[in-house]
């Protein structure tokens, strides 16, 4: 998972970028790990729509989690896929709304110390709109590790919300990472 002040301004930027661009052409994955996206165009009315598909394969990453005591959990090898979709759109008055969501698809994970299986739940989503007098945006990522073997689970919660004025200035940048570990 990309932390909020990484992908924040990188959705920004990919929003004024496209705004000012006017081309409806897809740009490429950052980290090249996507299958073939599927994506899909309509203009309805004056508005332009715009949904993006992707699968990515996360075999060979590895997650850790940082718990309240600032221990790390045992590193979790990963296998499967994780399911992306970007939706767009430009409405007849000019603002840009952005919509994500991530869901997995088979993702398992091993303990590499341990060998125990893990059940991996990685999910994002989020909602953004732009219009002349500023920009809102809110997101929420979790990723939770349960074993199937024993009651160890460990999952950590990232939400976010900004806000930018007319002049593009941050008004509102707030985000709430939680962390639960039981072994």
């Amino acid at each position: 998972m990309l932390s909020s002040a990484t992908r924040i301004p990188l959705l920004v930027a990919a929003i004024a970028l496209a705004a000012c661009d006017g081309s409806a052409a897809p740009t490429a994955v950052p980290n090249g790990r996507a299958e073939q996206p599927v994506g899909a165009l309509s203009n309805v009315g004056g508005s332009e729509r715009i949904v993006e598909e992707s699968l990515y394969d996360m075999s060979g990453s590895s997650y850790a989690i940082e718990c309240q005591d600032g221990q790390l959990t045992e590193l979790v090898a990963l296998q499967g896929q994780i399911f992306e979709r970007w939706t767009l759109l430009y409405n007849a008055s000019g603002g840009i709304h952005l919509g994500y969501h991530t869901m997995p698809v088979g993702l398992v994970g091993v303990g590499t110390e341990s060998g125990e299986e893990y059940r991996v739940k990685e999910q994002e989503h989020g909602s953004f709109r732009q219009t002349l007098m500023g920009a809102t945006g809110s997101y929420r990522q979790s990723l939770r590790l349960q074993s199937r073997t024993s009651a160890r689970s460990f999952e950590m919660v990232v939400r976010g919300h900004y806000t930018v004025n007319a002049n593009g200035e941050i008004a509102v940048e707030r985000e709430k990472p939680v962390v639960a570990c039981e072994d």
